[in-house]
C-alpha cells in the first residue's frame, strides 16, 4: 500500500463507537447503584460505570470514520421493532465467579425482543462490510469492571445470592449508535443516531 495513504486512513476522523439500548428507568438504576455500594462495601476492588453509561450492547464497532458511520446510520435507520418492555434480572460475572472482569445485570422478559433486534444489526452491518459476532449473543449490562481479586469470594457469594433478583422493567423504545472518547476520569459517551419503534 502507498504509504501516503495508510497514513491518511490513520489520520482520518474516527469515531470509537458502538449500537446500544440505554437503561434510563430511575428504579432500576437505583436498585443497579444500591448493588453496587454493597459490592464495595464488602471491600471489592471495582470501578462501577457511571449511572448514565449503563447500557446493553448490541454490538461494538470499534474505530470507525466519518464516512463509514454515514453508511451505519443509514443502515441502522431500516431497524424495525415495535416498543416493548424488559425485565432486568440476575446478576454475575464474566467471564465467571472465579475470574471476574466485569459484573453484569441480565434480560429475562425481553430477551427475545433484544435478540431479534441483535439479529437485524447484525444483518444490516454486515450488508455493509462489519464483520458478524461469533459468539452467541448474550444481552447482558455491564455495571462494573473489577480492577483486582480483592474480596473476591465475597463477591461472587453475594452475586450468587443475586442470580434470579428482579431489578425491574425498563420500556426499550429507542436503539442508539453512540460514540465512546476516552477520557482519564472515564468513556464519555454522546448519541450520533437514535432509531424509534417501527411497527414490524
Amino acid at each position: 500500500m502507498d504509504q501516503s495513504i495508510r497514513n491518511k486512513d490513520l489520520s482520518e476522523d474516527q469515531a470509537r463507537s458502538f449500537i446500544s439500548i440505554d437503561l434510563e428507568d430511575r428504579q432500576v438504576l437505583s436498585r443497579i447503584a444500591s448493588i453496587l455500594s454493597s459490592l464495595q462495601a464488602l471491600g471489592g476492588d471495582l470501578k462501577p460505570v457511571e449511572e448514565e453509561n449503563v447500557h446493553l450492547t448490541l454490538k461494538f464497532l470499534g474505530n470507525v470514520s466519518t464516512a463509514r458511520l454515514a453508511e451505519v446510520k443509514s443502515s441502522l435507520k431500516q431497524l424495525t421493532f415495535p416498543s416493548f418492555t424488559a425485565e432486568i434480572r440476575g446478576a454475575g460475572a464474566f467471564p465467571n465467579l472465579k475470574h471476574m472482569n466485569v459484573i453484569w445485570v441480565g434480560v429475562n422478559e425481553g430477551w427475545t425482543q433484544v435478540e431479534q433486534i441483535y439479529e437485524q444489526v447484525e444483518k444490516l452491518l454486515s450488508g455493509i462490510g462489519f464483520r458478524r459476532e461469533n459468539r452467541p449473543f448474550s444481552p447482558h449490562i455491564t455495571i462494573a469492571r473489577v480492577r483486582s481479586g480483592r474480596k473476591r469470594d465475597e463477591i461472587a457469594n453475594f452475586l450468587q445470592h443475586l442470580s434470579d433478583e428482579s431489578f425491574g422493567t425498563i420500556t426499550v423504545d429507542k436503539v442508539r449508535l453512540k460514540k465512546s472518547i476516552l477520557s482519564s476520569s472515564g468513556p464519555k459517551y454522546s448519541t450520533l443516531l437514535e432509531v424509534p419503534p417501527q411497527p414490524l
